[in-house]
């Protein structure tokens, strides 16, 4: 996909796992990094030819070929995630039930 492309298909902030130096099928562990995280600049073409896009916590550009799209969590996996959290730990501050509203959680 070309960086024009890209940029019609997916805006700023799109979220996505990055592999800097090298994808896991590549099988070097010296060399791999994922990270999930989010978009940060529009995608360009770099000198060589290559369409690159920088994302947040990595300095630089990343080859859309190391890029994969990911989806925000299901309501599933979100449930999932606050039981991990406030279930789990039977020393926990926060009672299992009922969740915190965001209000509670903002104060």
């Amino acid at each position: 996909m070309n960086a024009e492309t890209w940029n019609q298909l997916h805006p700023i902030g799109t979220p996505v796992t990055a592999y800097p130096l090298t994808r896991p099928e590549d099988n070097n562990p010296a060399f791999f990094q994922r990270l999930e995280t989010v978009t940060r600049t529009p995608a360009w073409t770099l000198g060589d030819g290559e369409p690159v896009v920088s994302v947040v916590g990595y300095a630089g550009g990343i080859c859309l070929t190391h890029i994969d799209l990911r989806t925000a969590a299901t309501p599933g996996e979100l449930a999932e995630y606050r039981h991990l959290l406030y279930d789990a730990d039977a020393d926990a501050t926060t009672p299992a039930f009922p969740y915190p509203t965001v209000m509670q959680e903002a104060s």
